[in-house]
């Protein structure tokens, strides 16, 4: 609080510096920013400026501040100023590269990083953040030759290693999956849903046939589906799902689209509809999400509209994911009430899209030797069978998907 109070002093009245003071402001500013104080120490960043705009250790802090509360226009103006005073700084070359990756601006990251390249040839720093840029611009291929010439050169380091595989692994375009589904009735017979399907990734976006097992009531059924995740821009793809079943278990025909979004600060959103055909009734629903991430959570929420002649159902599912690793290695928890027309276990009907239900699943998402893709799920759901009748139902749901 003594350092505080000082800070303030000399801010409220202009007091000029000796290189002491500003030695001791410097400090006040570290442990403000440790405390999360951004504005506070901005201030007295910018303070110590005014007096001496050339202090480039005083700059250089204010542009990690600058990036680490994502004010990356402001952070790449003083880092391209200290760089001119600093042209071989390495510690200025990744806090300017990180502000660019930070930022999304992946094109200018790379020209930095193959800047810094030329002033610290074979430095795993600056050749890690290169090889990441060219994932992000998805040349994968040049990634992966820049990664292994390295690791030819240099075996015992370990982050190039695992890079380079993690790289390679997000490169195999191919993979094939089964799942099986089980769910658990106390005083009737038990629903059973299993699924066989092919993914292949593809310059315009990834591509998925499935087909669809079914052994409900006594007697069984299948389903053919595909889905489609077309990109549209950068920051913007779409997903589109069609399925047809000569069945009574499955709906005949449907089809479902969403518009996906990313919006800044790890914001997301997306809008659609979900069309099914019962054979003696069609339902239209209307659905979207609005999701965020925090840190290494993933938080969204899932509305599903139905309307009708005379009123229009509602449900909604919230999800929150914890990632680990990479995007493949997380654990996960949803809770809902409703019907989601797009959880293959449920039996969907006319019906049952309009019934109250109330369920919660945990799951769990692992990736074992870059290619083995394992995920299982447990639910509890407590639904609406018929107008004010409930029963419960436990699903357990084991997935094993293989890349290559």
């Amino acid at each position: 609080m003594k350092y505080l109070s000082i800070a303030f002093l000399f801010l409220v009245f202009g007091y000029t510096y000796s290189y002491g003071q500003t030695d001791s402001l410097m400090r006040v500013a570290k442990e403000l920013i440790k405390q999360d104080k951004y504005v506070e120490a901005e201030k007295v960043y910018n303070a110590i400026l005014d007096q001496n705009g050339t202090n480039n250790d005083a700059r250089f802090a204010l542009g990690l501040l600058y990036s680490w509360s994502k004010q990356y226009d402001k952070a790449r103006s003083i880092f391209t100023a200290v760089l001119k005073d600093r042209p071989e700084s390495k510690e200025v070359y990744l806090a300017a590269i990180n502000n660019e990756m930070w930022g999304e601006q992946y094109n200018q990251a790379l020209t930095l990083t193959e800047t810094a390249a030329t002033i610290f040839p074979d430095d795993a720093d600056i050749l890690i953040r290169k090889a990441k840029t060219l994932n992000y611009l998805h040349r994968n291929d040049d990634a992966i030759q820049l990664l292994t010439a390295f690791r030819n050169k240099s075996k015992a380091n370990t982050e190039v290693k695992d890079l380079l595989e993690t790289i390679k692994a997000g490169n195999r375009l191919n993979s094939i999956g089964i799942s099986y589904t089980y769910d658990y009735f106390k005083n009737d017979s038990p629903w059973q849903l299993a699924y066989l399907q092919y993914k292949r990734k593809t310059s315009l976006g990834a591509v998925i046939g499935r087909f669809n097992y079914a052994n409900r009531f006594g007697s069984t059924g299948y389903q053919l589906e595909a889905d489609a995740y077309p990109a549209l821009t950068s920051k913007s793809y779409a997903y589109v799902n069609v399925g047809y079943s000569p069945s009574s278990l499955f709906p005949v025909f449907r089809l479902g689209t969403d518009y996906n979004r990313k919006f800044p600060n790890a914001w997301e959103a997306s809008a659609g509809f979900r069309y099914l055909d019962f054979r003696s009734s069609k339902v239209m629903i209307y659905t979207g999400h609005v999701g965020k991430y925090i840190g290494n959570y993933w938080i969204a929420f899932r509305p599903y509209l139905v309307p009708d002649s005379s009123k229009v159902s509602l449900s909604g599912f919230l999800t929150v994911r914890r990632y680990f690793a990479t995007a493949d290695d997380y654990i996960g928890l949803q809770v809902g009430y409703g019907t989601s027309p797009d959880e293959r276990y449920r039996l969907l009907t006319n019906q049952s899209l309009r019934l109250t239900g109330y369920s919660s699943r945990i799951s769990y998402n692992h990736i074992f030797s870059k290619r083995w893709i394992f995920n299982v799920n447990g639910a509890y759901a407590y639904e609406e069978y018929f107008t004010s009748l409930f029963k419960s139902k436990i699903t357990l749901d084991l997935a094993v998907n293989y890349l290559f």
